[in-house]
């Protein structure tokens, strides 16, 4: 995206939600961040709480009711739609997962908009690129609401443990399936069997550790997991088509 802000306001309604919604025009793309209260999703009727962002295209309703004892404030955003690239991505309505994050940045961005010198085309880049980042994350997590609830947990559980020794009777005997149901449904709606989703986490933690430390491969091996440094550098190369040294020359600058 390549266009400076049209546009930014930060809206309080009064009780009972605004007056009436305002009608986008055929040149804008319009984003609102709820920050306080609750507001009723334009299409579902879902009420919706801090952190909340709604996207409105040329002819459609901004938000406006909420209860009527309730009201609601929010960040409005809008761009010129012809400037725009890929604005047809965008869910009409997704979920900003952390809320206090949420309010903080919709203040700052606000100040940054009328209180400093800050160029357009840069915060306008710094918003859509940050939406587009908390989209992100709200579709991966959806994408886990479809899985059961004791595959789910099995993926929390290597999630938070895949540092420890584990294998398939440990993994089965936690959610109390046996350990070929769990392979099968596991593979069904994760696409993986468990195994590989422990290596995977591995890792992805080892990548970090890589860039972001000086620790030695062989306390970096042990500290994902591996007893054996040789099987972590085997895993690791296998994984991402480099050895462990060769990412950390690559991502690590000052060394």
């Amino acid at each position: 995206m390549r266009a400076a802000l049209e546009s930014m306001a930060y809206y309080t309604s009064p009780r009972g939600g605004a007056p009436a919604p305002y009608l986008v025009t055929q040149r804008s793309l319009l984003l609102e961040l709820i920050t306080a209260g609750a507001v009723y999703a334009p299409d579902s009727g879902r009420l919706c709480s801090p952190g909340w962002v709604f996207v409105h295209r040329a002819g459609e309703k901004t938000v406006w009711r909420t209860a009527p004892t309730a009201h609601y404030e929010c960040l409005t955003a809008a761009w010129e739609s012809a400037h725009v690239v890929r604005h047809e991505s965008w869910p009409r309505a997704f979920r900003w997962l952390n809320p206090e994050t949420a309010v903080t940045f919709a203040h700052e961005m606000l100040h940054a908009f009328h209180h400093t010198e800050v160029d357009r085309e840069i915060l306008g880049d710094l918003l859509w690129s940050r939406l587009r980042f908390e989209l992100d994350r709200f579709r991966r997590q959806e994408s886990r609401a479809d899985i059961p609830s004791r595959v789910s947990e099995v993926m929390a559980y290597i999630d938070k443990h895949f540092a420890q020794t584990l294998n398939m009777d440990i993994l089965a005997n936690h959610v109390g399936l046996s350990a070929s149901h769990l392979h099968a449904r596991f593979r069904e709606f994760v696409e993986m069997t468990p195994h590989q989703y422990v290596i995977r986490r591995r890792m992805q933690a080892a990548r970090h550790r890589l860039a972001t430390s000086m620790a030695p491969i062989k306390r970096i091996s042990a500290d994902v997991g591996y007893a054996n440094t040789e099987s972590f550098c085997r895993a690791f190369k296998q994984h991402f088509g480099m050895t462990a040294a060769a990412y950390r020359r690559k991502y690590m600058i000052y060394r």
